[in-house]
């Protein structure tokens, strides 16, 4: 796992499958909202349908932010507790209608549970693609059979619950709904929990309690594997802030940069400097100066295996303080983890220390690396290390999530809005560090006022991960 911080922390992370490249990922549609139109009717107050038009039942109205997002809740709960249970099952019988023979239940059930834990996170269509909760119950009492763990057992058929009375409360049916899952929300819709005016309200109170901010804060990567040894993992990382405000008494600007992998050979997970040195004390050539205000501000390092603290202090800060920074540094990881055998480009992580207007937050993947795995983004309430409670990622997560843009082969749409230099600075980063661009794939999260404290995720998981 890897992270950059303050101006955010990178570390390796997890996302939603993309649809189409240089776009955000769409959210599911499936066919046009009827919009009832109504007049009250003469000489009354009653009010009349107009003829030829549809009136929604409630039913097929589509679900409010706060149901979106208690439904979403509910779909990445059922997703981690019935994916700890498939997995206790021999691997021979996970599949949908080998499940079936070896829990002695119809086959329907299982390849609608197998068909939902295929994606790597939840999401509202896991509640579509899920059986209904009959199917469920059945499912868990055929594993309590079987003698899988009941305590695991237990913490499912808690969520099972908690989907039977979302069902009840907010549609009546599985099926019912299903479709108000897909029913399009309409314009104008209330805004919901994380909605922008929030985010705002986040940003200007952080700035308030830290005496810090930004305008963007960017996050860029590039990973490839090391020519001369497969088994290793090259890792480039620029970490910016955009025209960012200190003012006297305010928190120091602190720019980190690390990971959260166990490696036999520490030496060579030092973090280093463009030019190869390492990254201890006084480094101002740890600074792109071209991006940087002058006079250039003062940058101390320190930290070892993998990790890297910097401090940056402005030349001047007898009154609040704009100025623009952005540093570069490289290490080396270990390509697979030894216990699994999988590919450590897990997760790539950006966390919002800085409270910030814009984010930009950008991984570039070697092609023999991103043909091998499935990109996706979430926001998270992150934890020391990077982790969850319980390991189970559903409890952290942000209601309001982000969306994944695919930015495809090389440079040629790695332009932002949320600052004017952006490509350039891409531009730089591969010039530096001697890398081919068009041997590389990009992926993007963007967001106006990110969330203060989040850590958002790109995640890189192998299809049968």
């Amino acid at each position: 796992m890897i992270s950059q911080m303050d101006s955010d922390i990178p570390q390796l992370g997890r996302a939603k499958p993309l649809r189409s490249p240089a776009a955000p990922l769409p959210a599911d549609h499936h066919g046009p909202l009827r919009h009832p139109l109504t007049t009250p009717s003469s000489g009354s107050g009653m009010v009349r349908v107009m003829p030829g038009l549809t009136v929604p039942s409630p039913s097929e109205r589509a679900l409010s932010p706060a149901e979106a997002a208690d439904a979403a809740r509910i779909a990445a709960r059922l997703h981690a507790e019935l994916g700890r249970l498939v997995a206790q099952l021999p691997p021979a019988v996970r599949g949908g209608s080998a499940m079936a023979r070896h829990l002695n239940i119809v086959r329907n059930t299982t390849q609608r549970v197998a068909f939902a834990l295929a994606e790597p996170e939840a999401s509202l269509e896991t509640l579509i693609r899920l059986p209904g909760v009959k199917g469920l119950r059945q499912m868990l009492d055929a594993m309590r059979a079987k003698g899988l763990n009941e305590r695991d057992i237990q913490l499912a058929e808690v969520a099972v619950e908690q989907f039977d009375r979302f069902i009840r409360d907010h549609a009546g049916s599985h099926a019912k709904l299903i479709a108000r899952i897909e029913t399009p929300a309409t314009a104008g819709s209330p805004a919901g929990l994380g909605s922008e005016s929030a985010r705002q309200a986040l940003f200007e109170a952080a700035f308030g309690v830290t005496g810090r901010s930004a305008e963007t804060t960017v996050s860029l990567y590039a990973f490839r594997p090391d020519p001369t040894d497969p088994e290793t993992l090259q890792r480039a990382t620029v970490t910016g802030l955009y025209r960012t405000t200190v003012v006297p008494g305010g928190m120091p600007i602190v720019i980190a940069s690390g990971d959260t992998l166990h490696w036999a050979d520490p030496p060579r997970r030092d973090m280093r400097l463009p030019d190869g040195s390492l990254a201890q004390g006084a480094t101002p050539d740890a600074l792109l100066p071209e991006f940087t205000t002058r006079p250039l501000p003062t940058v101390s390092s320190r930290g070892q295996s993998g990790n890297l603290i910097q401090v940056v202090d402005p030349s001047d800060l007898d009154a609040p303080e704009t100025i623009d920074v952005f540093t570069l540094a490289r290490a080396n990881h270990p390509m697979h983890d030894p216990k699994t055998g999988r590919i450590t480009l897990d997760e790539v992580w950006s966390l919002a220390n800085c409270a910030s207007t814009r984010l930009v937050f950008d991984v570039f993947v070697h092609k023999d690396i991103e043909r091998r795995v499935r990109a996706n983004i979430d926001a998270q309430l992150w934890y020391p290390n990077l982790s969850s409670p319980g390991g189970d990622r559903w409890v952290t997560r942000f209601p309001d999530q982000p969306a994944l843009q695919l930015l495809g082969e090389g440079l040629t749409r790695a332009r932002s809005d949320a600052w004017p230099r952006h490509d350039e600075l891409c531009r730089t980063l591969f010039d530096r560090i001697g890398w081919d661009p068009g041997e590389f794939v990009g992926f993007r999260c963007e967001a106006r006022f990110p969330i203060w404290r989040a850590g958002y995720c790109m995640t890189f998981r192998q299809p049968d991960a």
